[in-house]
């Protein structure tokens, strides 16, 4: 199957460096151990490898790889200066294959792109994100939960958020015949600074997000809000604001982001699959005959397989965070409103 596109956008500091060393903290410097629920017994070792395809020189492992702040407790976010493309396999190691399960690709754009998205006079380079940005599977919104929770006017919620660009944007974009999934992703959720539950953030991201969230509903696409931490819980000292030298980096939320992407955008892949193969068989006898058709309908069914070979796999954390504190609200066209809710 295709690649899984995943763009981030934000305003600058809202935490897209962060989450990637979140990504690399969570998968890459190890595996991330999830129970099967239909076998308590048995456990899968989920685990990433970044790739370098031969046409994208400006990313390698190096590059996600020194975001870690594992391995490095000196760490300093510092603003995304160029678009940047990290991609990555995502591997079941239990059955130590060398075939990844699926590959996906995470896009960081520059938090000062928000503000010009909406600019018809912008540069060649903004339309080209622009373009990139109605292209995706899944779009990840950052929000700083600091941020946030200082905010006490409607204008300050949306600069923290920069929702008034980011709701121009889709509403003046058309996303025709287009699936997406769209996740808030609530960052630096672990701070001692947060003042207010998960609850009454994710009220003011959908109150800010307001116009956004009308297109996403009238799309009939899936929406939901994920807190994540890039250090984890008890890390940072309150009065340096520093991570502390004996700190254990367990981030969190993070790895139900990945997995909430894929899974909704599988799920998407095999349902327009299924309805593609049977308006085919639905063709008329003559069409059936065709050399054309046998070979179309033979490439459908194969794509068919390998991507309901990702969705069970992908079925099995998917289905973990759903019962977990991580995803504060879910919102998807068959359920018709709010289907999970915690914090």
């Amino acid at each position: 199957m295709q690649d899984i596109k995943i763009s981030m956008i934000g305003v600058s500091g809202s935490g897209k460096t962060a989450f990637l060393s979140g990504i690399c903290d969570t998968f890459i410097s190890g595996n991330i151990e999830v129970k099967d629920s239909r076998n308590d017994d048995r456990s899968h070792l989920f685990k990433i490898l970044p790739y370098q395809a031969d046409d994208m020189s400006e990313t390698s492992i190096g590059d996600v790889r020194r975001y870690s702040i594992r391995n490095n407790r000196n760490f300093t976010s510092v603003s995304t200066e160029n678009t940047k493309k990290y991609m990555l396999d995502l591997f079941d190691d239990t059955y130590s294959t060398s075939v990844p399960l699926c590959s996906v690709s995470f896009i960081d754009y520059k938090g000062g792109f928000v503000g010009n998205l909406v600019n018809e006079r912008s540069g060649d380079e903004v339309k080209d994100v622009r373009n990139e940005l109605l292209a995706s599977n899944v779009l990840l919104i950052f929000a700083d939960a600091i941020r946030l929770s200082r905010a006490e006017t409607a204008g300050e919620i949306s600069a923290a958020l920069g929702s008034d660009d980011i709701n121009t944007f889709f509403n003046t974009n058309q996303f025709m015949n287009k699936k997406m999934t769209v996740l808030f992703v609530l960052t630096k959720d672990d701070s001692p600074e947060v003042t207010g539950d998960s609850e009454l953030l994710a009220d003011r991201i959908r109150h800010a997000f307001e116009t956004t969230v009308r297109i996403i509903e009238r799309n009939g696409w899936t929406y939901g809000i994920i807190r994540t931490s890039a250090v984890g819980r008890n890390c940072v000292d309150p009065v340096t604001n520093r991570i502390t030298p004996d700190a254990e980096i367990v981030p969190y939320g993070i790895d139900s982001v990945l997995f909430y992407s894929i899974y909704r955008t599988v799920s998407e892949e095999v349902t327009a699959l299924h309805l593609r193969i049977s308006d085919m068989e639905n063709a008329s006898v003559l069409t059936k005959m065709s050399r054309e058709y046998r070979n179309r309908m033979k490439i459908l069914k194969t794509q068919l397989e390998e991507s309901d070979v990702v969705l069970r796999f992908i079925r099995i954390p998917y289905n973990s965070l759903r019962v977990s504190d991580s995803l504060v609200c879910e919102v998807r066209p068959e359920s018709g409103g709010i289907s999970a809710v915690s914090g």
